[in-house]
């Protein structure tokens, strides 16, 4: 059986009120993938998982990303990257308007704009590329300090 956590354990963890957890709970934001049962005397049971996409919520939330564009992007991100994804193993991005993630083909796509892939560029390796090539064409230009 996998291990659960209750609503008063994810509050504990996460940080965030019983009140919000219910909430998000109910409006199928997210969900209970353990045992998710509506009723009195029925408790809620999250996984790991589970607690790994409310502390996601929670930190768009205190990016002031709204709760409908975090609907949008969660249910994008099952649909764009398949259910064979965990949810840790991606990085997601926010500017505060938009919500992107990067796939396992280290592609960056934006959530909320129905999977539009975002061109980006890590500069440490394009310095690494331009310092080889000016090492290769013009030796004697190259100094001991970077610029």
């Amino acid at each position: 059986m996998q291990q659960g956590y209750t609503g008063p354990e994810v509050c504990k963890i996460t940080g965030i009120s019983y009140r919000q957890l219910d909430h998000w709970t109910t409006s199928s934001l997210i969900q209970a993938s353990i045992r998710n049962l509506k009723g009195s005397g029925f408790h809620r049971i999250y996984s790991f998982q589970d607690i790994i996409q409310i502390k996601l919520v929670n930190k768009l939330r205190e990016a002031g990303v709204s709760l409908q564009k975090i609907r949008i992007a969660l249910k994008n991100i099952d649909s764009i990257l398949g259910d064979n994804i965990n949810i840790s193993d991606v990085s997601v991005f926010s500017d505060g308007k938009s919500i992107y993630v990067i796939s396992d083909n280290d592609q960056m796509i934006d959530l909320l704009k129905k999977g539009q892939a975002v061109f980006g560029i890590s500069l440490g390796p394009v310095h690494t590329e331009a310092e080889a090539e000016v090492f290769s064409l013009y030796p004697d230009k190259v100094s001991t300090k970077n610029a």
